[in-house]
């Protein structure tokens, strides 16, 4: 009777903590990209682009062709894993006539070689610029591997692998939809990356097991 009971309450006990686990809410994990950056001008020379001055981390410069890439990148001295992140979220100040930028965070592919820029994996987002837009928050989902770089590569897109476990770094530069001979201005004023923490998780995962370790002991015992 009372190993019965004493099953009875183990079962409670777990009930409750998964509808503890599901009515509070989830920690938010914020890290932001604050650790010193080597900074480097991204400028596309043969699609026509002038006055370019990067001043990191901020960057300005005009094109007299349609279609025509300026703007920066920097990369992280060690790479990071960015596979638990839910948000990228970017900070920024930018001219009236910018319109459209591009996103390009560089990631390793295990793959090809290791830290040759040529062979990163680049995943990209382009973003429509709103002049009295500061924050813009992009869903890591959001970011894609465009198909040109698989082909370069000879390796295939299985869409399975986890696109940000080696991340090297982040460009930023003009898109395609710009206007040219316009003066194009970008200041970037703060990034961090937002998640969810998954300590409530393992946290529920273990108390389950302690409660399942107990009962298969008296039943053992039984």
């Amino acid at each position: 009777m009372k190993k019965r009971y004493l099953r009875t309450v183990l079962l409670f006990l777990g009930i409750a903590g998964i509808i503890a686990y599901l009515v509070f809410p989830s920690e938010k994990k914020v890290e932001c990209i604050e650790k010193e950056l080597k900074f480097y001008p991204y400028v596309d020379s043969a699609s026509g682009v002038q006055n370019v001055e990067i001043n990191p981390p901020a960057f300005k410069c005009s094109l007299s062709k349609e279609g025509g890439h300026c703007g920066m990148g920097f990369s992280f001295n060690e790479t990071e894993n960015w596979n638990l992140m839910d948000y990228l979220t970017i900070d920024m100040q930018s001219s009236v006539d910018f319109e459209e930028l591009i996103v390009q965070i560089l990631t390793i592919d295990t793959r090809t070689r290791e830290g040759d820029r040529s062979t990163m994996m680049p995943v990209i987002k382009e973003l429509k610029l709103e002049h009295n837009k500061k924050r813009y928050s992009i869903p890591m989902e959001h970011f894609y591997t465009p198909d040109y770089w698989f082909e370069q590569q000879n390796v295939r897109d299985t869409h399975k692998s986890k696109r940000f476990s080696f991340v090297h770094g982040i460009e930023m530069y003009s898109g395609w939809k710009n206007k040219t001979d316009k003066p194009l201005e970008l200041k970037i004023e703060g990034m961090c990356l937002e998640g969810v923490s998954n300590s409530r998780f393992v946290l529920l995962v273990l108390y389950i097991g302690i409660l399942i370790a107990i009962a298969i002991s008296v039943r053992v015992k039984d």
